[in-house]
């Protein structure tokens, strides 16, 4: 039969495991999302060799195509970096080096970040240059959209204020598609123009988001 002295010491022992276990569960279930949500928000903007956007460029003049795809990954002591690059290569745009890392993801070749995380409505993050801030803005975050004909569950949109290059740059991304749509606004005296003068729409795309997944196209 146990004694008094024995029952309490287990008792002891039993409150101290439940202790254990749920400050164990506890931290699981504070580190673990957060690294989930960060999967997700890099969903933004798939990256793999190969993947491609085709778009419709828009503007005074007639619409035009370009191709924007990942020609190449390299990795560098923080990782993986992708390049992105458009087609044809006259285009206005010249083309990117992409990395993601737990901040988000950032272009290394003007050293800024395209996403930074936590990617949520009025999270926003700068980058100086020339002595002024290049400013960008979350709008939104995890809604439906539309562009075209293609519809999609969960889009962000990011506005981009760059005083140096009297651009604004309002872009909008597709959960496991990545950017399909952009709208370049030029600076004025008043701030920003209220119409856009050229759009930017996704056509087809071909992504991956990682080695793991089935690769989307239409």
């Amino acid at each position: 039969m146990p004694t008094a002295s024995s029952c309490s010491c287990r008792a002891q022992w039993k409150i101290a495991t439940a202790l254990i276990f749920s400050t164990m569960l506890l931290a699981t279930n504070v580190c673990y999302p957060q690294e989930m949500q960060n999967t997700s928000w890099a969903g933004y903007y798939p990256l793999a060799t190969g993947n491609s956007w085709t778009y419709s460029v828009s503007d005074k003049s007639k619409a035009r195509p370009v191709v924007w795809k990942v020609l190449n990954v390299k990795t560098d002591a923080s990782g993986p970096v992708f390049a992105v690059w458009p087609t044809p290569s006259d285009s206005d745009d010249s083309g990117m080096q992409l990395q993601f890392t737990s901040e988000g993801l950032r272009e290394l070749g003007d050293d800024f970040f395209v996403l930074r995380f936590p990617l949520t409505k009025g999270k926003t993050w700068s980058v100086s240059r020339h002595g002024q801030d290049r400013v960008f803005v979350v709008v939104s975050e995890g809604e439906r959209c539309a562009v075209g004909k293609l519809k999609f569950k969960a889009c962000a949109v990011v506005r981009d204020d760059d005083p140096a290059a009297k651009l604004r740059t309002v872009t909008t991304y597709a959960l496991g598609v990545g950017p399909v749509r952009y709208e370049y606004y030029k600076m004025v005296r008043e701030g920003f123009a209220k119409e856009a003068t050229q759009v930017v729409t996704i056509v087809s795309y071909s992504a991956k988001p990682d080695h793991n997944s089935q690769t989307k196209s239409r």
